[in-house]
This record gives structure tokens, C-alpha cells and sequence, in this order.
């Protein structure tokens, strides 16, 4: 195999970095700019209930432990092991009591929205990109100031 044609990384060894949603962290693995796909770990703590949103493109994604379900279909659970396929356009609120770790492949932004279906806010491919090297950035100053907290 050429090693330009391979991207790879051990996730295990990348920090968790905050995500929009309170409660809930990341992992970017690749973010495309051009194309505005890009695929994180996502982690949420227990209890969380996520803002309505809409997914302006597809996402896919593969519960890797807890698991969650949607606010308008309390009995469908998807728990570990569960493929999921969110095509452009769905809109959704997922709550997940128990809290979940997952992979997810995004083809576009998410946009969060308020009751009426107006847009509160926006994450796509470039937010990501500047929210894990802004993480980096600060856990650089960290080190070279001889800190250690996050």
C-alpha cells in the first residue's frame, strides 16, 4: 500500500476536546474542507439531551457502547452495536439516560434550532477543524507554562 493513499491514527491516543453540545466531547479523525465531510468520536455523558437539530447532510454513525433514543420515539433504543444512517434533512432531539460513545461520518453541518425551526446555531466541517486545533493550541501554552490541567 503507498502511504499517500492511507491515513490512519490510534484514536485511543487523541484527547477528548469539547463539543458544542455541553456534556459532550470529541474526537476529529478527518475533517475534508473541500467536500465538508469529516468523522469524529463522539462521547456523551449520562443524562444528555440534545437541542433539536437538523443534519443539512447525511450522517452516519455506529454505537460503539451506552446508546440513545429520540425524544418522539422514547421505545426505539439504539445501543451498542447499532448502524444508523440520519439522511439530509432529518431532524431529531436524542436523549441518552445512560450516556454513549460513537462513530460518526458527516457529509454536512448540523444546525441546531429553536422550537419555531429557526436556526440557533451551525457546526460543520471548519468548526471542528478550529475547535481541536484551538484544544491543541491551549494544551501547548499548558505545557510550556508547566501546567497540566485541561
Amino acid at each position: 500500500m503507498q502511504r499517500d493513499t492511507l491515513v490512519y491514527c490510534n484514536s485511543a491516543d487523541l484527547p477528548w476536546v469539547p463539543w458544542a453540545l455541553p456534556g459532550a466531547t470529541f474526537k476529529l479523525l478527518h475533517a475534508d474542507p473541500d467536500s465538508g465531510r469529516f468523522s469524529l468520536m463522539i462521547r456523551l455523558a449520562a443524562g444528555i439531551e440534545a437541542p433539536r437539530h437538523r443534519h443539512v447532510g447525511a450522517v452516519e454513525g455506529c454505537v460503539l457502547s451506552g446508546g440513545f433514543y429520540y425524544d418522539d420515539q422514547p421505545d426505539v433504543w439504539f445501543g451498542q452495536g447499532f448502524y444508523l444512517l440520519e439522511r439530509a434533512g432529518a431532524v431529531h432531539r436524542p436523549v441518552s439516560p445512560q450516556g454513549a460513545e460513537m462513530f460518526a461520518l458527516y457529509q454536512g453541518a448540523v444546525e441546531g434550532l429553536d422550537a419555531a425551526g429557526n436556526v440557533t446555531g451551525r457546526i460543520d466541517c471548519t468548526w471542528h477543524m478550529r475547535a481541536w486545533r484551538l484544544h491543541a493550541a491551549n494544551a501547548r501554552r499548558r505545557r510550556q507554562n508547566g501546567t497540566t490541567s485541561s
